[in-house]
């Protein structure tokens, strides 16, 4: 690592399976969209906790429930996550997700609507949470190394941002802003989902990128 960079330091939360977050969230999750709003009354009950409703999970078979399980995951598994309570109609596609975060050594808890009602769910899912948010408070910030911070770039559709996650031209140029392990991008590979990125708004951050690339050199720390 280049000696410019190699003594940079942030204040970041250390997950039991070496990841770094610099978020420290409760969330709670939701297996599928039937299971929202009950989500959304915990995070009602118990604040400090983020719930993340979306619209998927039902109608969904082969490669794409796979990809739904992967994504839940991953979500529930991210650094900037401290616990996670989820929420599902049915046990067995909410033990899946669970086992895949427990599998990082992140506290998670796992609730099902079916034979237990809406009420019964959310009030033992609201205690359960507020367990998390305690254990999550009590965590402390520690020094870390740069070359451990994750930052991820997203493709939003058609819009202005779409380029820096999505086009590999400017991604590469992201790339040599920094050395190699300094800091790892994570881009989101554009073949696995639908995305109407247009190669206008890629030239349009090509003739914006010796300002940008300026702009991040010239950020302190």
């Amino acid at each position: 690592m280049s000696s410019k960079y190699s003594n940079l330091t942030f204040k970041g939360y250390r997950r039991d399976n070496g990841r770094v977050g610099v978020r420290n969230h409760v969330v709670i999750l939701p297996v599928d969209d039937i299971s929202n709003a009950a989500c959304e009354a915990v995070a009602n009950n118990i604040k400090g906790t983020l719930a993340l409703p979306h619209a998927y999970g039902r109608l969904q078979f082969g490669a794409d429930l796979d990809l739904h399980f992967r994504t839940i995951i991953g979500t529930g598994a991210n650094p900037n996550v401290a616990a996670v309570v989820v929420i599902g109609i049915e046990p067995g596609w909410t033990k899946r997700i669970v086992d895949g975060i427990a599998a990082t050594g992140k506290p998670v808890a796992g609730f099902s609507i079916e034979q237990n009602g809406d009420l019964a769910t959310i009030m033992a899912a609201s205690r359960k949470a507020k367990e998390f948010v305690h254990y999550a408070t009590e965590l402390q910030r520690q020094e870390c190394s740069v070359s451990e911070l994750w930052v991820s770039t997203k493709c939003g559709e058609s819009d202005t941002t779409t380029g820096l996650g999505s086009c590999p031209t400017v991604g590469n140029m992201f790339d040599k802003l920094l050395p190699e392990g300094h800091l790892w991008l994570l881009r989101r590979d554009v073949r696995n989902h639908r995305c109407r990125t247009h190669l206008q708004g890629a030239r349009r951050y090509l003739r914006g990128g010796r300002a940008l690339v300026q702009d991040v050199e010239g950020l302190p720390g």
